[in-house]
């Protein structure tokens, strides 16, 4: 018995320093996809497989066929959703805000000139929101931002790679300018993944990473690839969001997280003032149209589109645009303001709910920094700036198969449930 006694005493200390080694990790905020290997290969695989599905990297097998790959891909979401029901159905009922929209969406069919047309873009808009819904139950906040790190990089990489194997495809003319889009279709494009790529591997840099120098070597190929793009409104609210991701110390140490709204509504101001005609030599100045590329000229005209019906608006299907294009001669297919876009698919019923589920998701935003406070917990914000301020140029809102509305569901569930479950009774 004696010789016995220290072989379980060895043990009953493997087993101490491994639940507290586990125990600082997640206190840390480390807790990643090798703490539990076979749980987290197929969420790990099937979350970066859609998020390339997203950014249209199949795209390449063909139009069928790509079709026929994103349908399955949802229906796998659907299934792996069903399976997981319970703890599925508790996040989704944190954001209401989200399924009214989706509703009204799907309803507007009642009054649209191509209801079967609205119906299958409504479908695709729930998946879409489900894929961001189920990455939201599989992935912590933490968990979410080293998964996307990785699929960034991976995306710059690709960029890089096809500049170093087609340089003359990978740059294209652009208003008679030479810009970066490496193997996507539009300069654009490349401003948001990179706006998006510079935020989310700055945050990795500055946290307790093992591995920060070859992530800041990401962040300096992101932030290259975002500048060659020529996007100035990608590289406006990537700027922007640095500069949020490097406050956020300093607005936990003086208990303020609301300081961190400070850079976007600055920004939004700017935005006012330029559509205003406010700041057109400094435009000019910056070597772009005063009109922001026809952009002033779109919304003017789309004033009267608005009034027709501004209460429910002409859906998501209908053909408004066609009108402002005779008058105008720009060809678009959105009205390159997503709040403006709002008002004309779902009109003032459907902005006023978009607000309050942008307001409200802010506000837990602010808790989470609030609760959690530093870097780590200032994601939600950012993707809650980055929504508020690339649609102020672009239509980036409850878009299907969209990258952007993947990640802000996401972060808009998730958040969600961590302040609930971390201000719960009994924590």
């Amino acid at each position: 018995m004696e010789r016995s006694d220290p072989v379980p005493q060895k043990r009953s200390r493997r087993r101490t320093f491994a639940s507290w080694k586990a125990q600082r990790l997640q206190e840390r905020g480390s807790v990643g996809f090798r703490t539990e290997p076979r749980s987290f290969v197929l969420p790990v695989f099937v979350a970066v497989f859609g998020l390339f599905l997203c950014i249209g990297f199949f795209g390449v097998i063909g139009p069928s066929h790509f079709r026929l790959v994103k349908h399955l891909f949802y229906a796998l979401i659907g299934v792996l959703l069903v399976l997981d029901f319970p703890a599925v159905l508790r996040i989704a009922r944190r954001d209401l805000w989200i399924w009214a929209l989706l509703g009204l969406i799907c309803a507007s069919a009642l009054w649209s000139e191509a209801p079967v047309w609205v119906i299958k873009r409504g479908l695709v808009t729930v998946q879409t929101t489900a894929f961001g819904l189920y990455i939201a139950s599989r992935f912590s906040l933490d968990q979410q931002v080293r998964l996307f790190a990785w699929f960034f990089t991976t995306t710059v990489a690709v960029i890089i790679l096809s500049v170093a194997l087609d340089p003359a495809t990978a740059f294209t003319t652009h208003s008679g300018v030479t810009v970066l889009t490496g193997p996507f279709s539009h300069k654009n494009t490349v401003g948001i993944l990179m706006a998006l790529a510079v935020t989310v591997l700055l945050l990795r840099a500055t946290s307790r990473s093992a591995h920060r120098w070859p992530i800041w070597l990401g962040f300096a190929a992101a932030a290259t690839v975002l500048v060659l793009s020529r996007s100035l409104t990608g590289a406006l609210v990537g700027l922007t969001l640095c500069v949020v991701v490097a406050l956020a110390p300093y607005a936990t140490r003086l208990r303020r997280p609301s300081l961190l709204l400070v850079p976007p509504l600055v920004v939004v101001m700017g935005t006012l003032a330029a559509t205003a005609g406010l700041v057109d030599g400094l435009i000019a100045m910056l070597g772009k149209n005063p009109t922001l590329t026809g952009r002033t000229e779109i919304w003017r005209e789309a004033l009267p589109v608005i009034l027709e019906r501004p209460f429910l608006g002409h859906s998501i299907a209908s053909y408004w645009q066609k009108e402002i294009v005779r008058r105008t001669h720009t060809w678009f297919s959105t009205a390159h303001n997503g709040y403006l876009q709002m008002l004309i698919d779902l009109g003032v019923v459907g902005l006023v709910i978009l607000f309050l589920q942008m307001i409200s998701t802010i506000v837990c935003a602010l808790r989470w920094q609030r609760l959690r406070g530093g870097r780590r917990a200032v994601w939600p914000l950012c993707m809650c700036s980055f929504m508020l301020l690339y649609n102020l140029s672009e239509s980036i809102l409850m878009t299907e198969n969209s990258l952007t509305w993947v990640l802000y569901v996401a972060a808009s569930f998730s958040v969600r449930d961590s302040v609930s479950r971390q201000t719960a009774p009994g924590r």
